[in-house]
């Protein structure tokens, strides 16, 4: 009877522990103000790689096939709108995150405006690829550590956002002449602390929930990217969530509410820390009947 007490209470305890550790989230407001220090994405919309129907035709990103793509279909609304994509980030994360973090960002002139970013320089692997920022932004993607504390402390930031965006098109029914396909947006998502070290290195994908339907190579462009703003708000939510914030519940409940596909979210795990406790209230219970018998 005593090993099944011992072996009861030993077993509450780990369950405890395991969802503690599963729902652990980093408190926003320790590392606010944040600034944004990079928003990027790539210039044209590809279709995704997996494509069962046409698993070799994915489409490349890289410099030369970017300029290619410029000159034959430089009015392709998917490829002009890029920037525009990104600005919409912007202006997602602005609203969405101090919503649900409780966090403060720095506005985005604090930020580009100050000297200690302008005396910033991309890498020289950022400087190669072939990407968009959004607008008056660098590419930050990959920063040191000292650069990015320096200039944390000049602007007067205790965090550094940095997204990076991929925007997709994935072949859902038919093939690319005749079909259904939807938008795919995937973020991976960073934050810097003061030290410059990333705390956060994250990836989310979030498919859009509208369907286009292409008919002889033909769709609409223009309501195709207009799907994506949606599939951004999603993908942000899903960032905001690995943080302890203000609204946190109706955060959880929207993004459940959402037709996404995360790859990367961490959510409570409510069910788990309350079997935990009501197993570690029968134990002593238990106990106590043991010592009557």
């Amino acid at each position: 009877m005593k090993k099944s007490i011992l072996w009861l209470a030993g077993a509450a305890f780990s369950a405890f522990i395991f969802a503690s550790c599963g729902s652990t989230k980093i408190a926003m407001q320790e590392h606010s103000p944040v600034a944004v220090f990079s928003i990027v994405g790539n210039s044209q919309v590809p279709w995704t790689a997996d494509d069962p129907h046409n698993p070799d035709e994915a489409e490349s990103d890289g410099v030369l096939s970017s300029m290619v793509n410029k000159l034959i279909d430089g009015q392709n609304p998917e490829i002009v709108t890029a920037v525009d994509r990104l600005d919409y980030a912007d202006d997602s994360i602005r609203q969405i995150f101090p919503e649900m973090t409780g966090c403060e960002i720095l506005s985005k002139d604090a930020v580009i405006d100050s000297e200690a970013y302008k005396d910033l320089s991309p890498s020289y692997f950022n400087l190669l690829a072939s990407t968009k920022t959004a607008t008056n932004y660098k590419d930050f993607t990959t920063i040191g550590a000292k650069k990015a504390r320096i200039a944390l402390e000049k602007i007067g930031a205790k965090s550094a956002i940095i997204l990076n965006f991929t925007f997709q098109k994935k072949l859902l029914k038919g093939n690319k002449w005749n079909g259904d396909f939807c938008g795919v947006v995937t973020l991976k998502a960073k934050l810097l602390n003061s030290r410059g070290k990333e705390i956060i290195n994250k990836t989310y994908e979030v498919q859009t929930s509208e369907r286009t339907r292409v008919s002889s190579h033909k769709y609409d462009k223009n309501a195709f990217v207009a799907t994506f703003n949606e599939a951004i708000d999603s993908a942000i939510r899903q960032f905001a969530l690995e943080f302890v914030g203000t609204n946190e519940t109706e955060a959880v409940e929207a993004v459940a509410d959402e037709n996404s596909q995360a790859q990367a979210i961490a959510l409570p795990l409510p069910a788990k820390t309350n079997s935990a406790e009501a197993a570690a209230e029968e134990a002593p219970a238990s106990s106590i009947e043991a010592k009557a018998e």
